[in-house]
């Protein structure tokens, strides 16, 4: 529980006044994120790597020049250890669930490709998000 929440039924609105603080701003933490605040918590996403962008810059510079950023890297930094790799969005979970059918949606809504609503093995390459 977050510090100063008293349990159950505590605080006004829909969040019942709660804060909750997400580490990591990989897939789950970022969704976890969301589904809370949409549901009125008050939520702090705390991400140890730097921005996508700046994450981009200092992969190149550990591939390239094998300078390594101990806090960004292949597996800190925003869209987590799975941003550089291949893209795709599987599931072992059915392609038709009303599950994945949200994480895709919400995808698009913040800018994915509308295509990944139809594709049979979607893909959402680290192009997309840098931009």
């Amino acid at each position: 529980r977050a510090e100063g929440d008293g349990g159950e039924g505590e605080g006004e609105g829909v969040g019942g006044g709660r804060h909750v603080v997400v580490i990591g701003a990989g897939p789950c933490g970022l969704f976890a994120a969301l589904t809370l605040a949409r549901a009125g918590v008050r939520v702090t996403l705390c991400e140890r790597g730097k921005p996508v962008e700046q994450r981009g810059r200092s992969i190149g510079a550990l591939i390239k020049r094998r300078v390594l950023d101990p806090e960004s890297n292949f597996c800190y930094g925003e869209g987590g250890a799975g941003t550089w790799s291949d893209g795709k969005l599987t599931t072992r979970i059915g392609r038709n669930s009303a599950a994945v059918r949200t994480v895709l949606e919400t995808l698009v809504t913040f800018g994915a490709p509308q295509r990944i609503l139809l594709d049979g093995k979607p893909h959402l390459g680290t192009d997309n998000l840098v931009r």
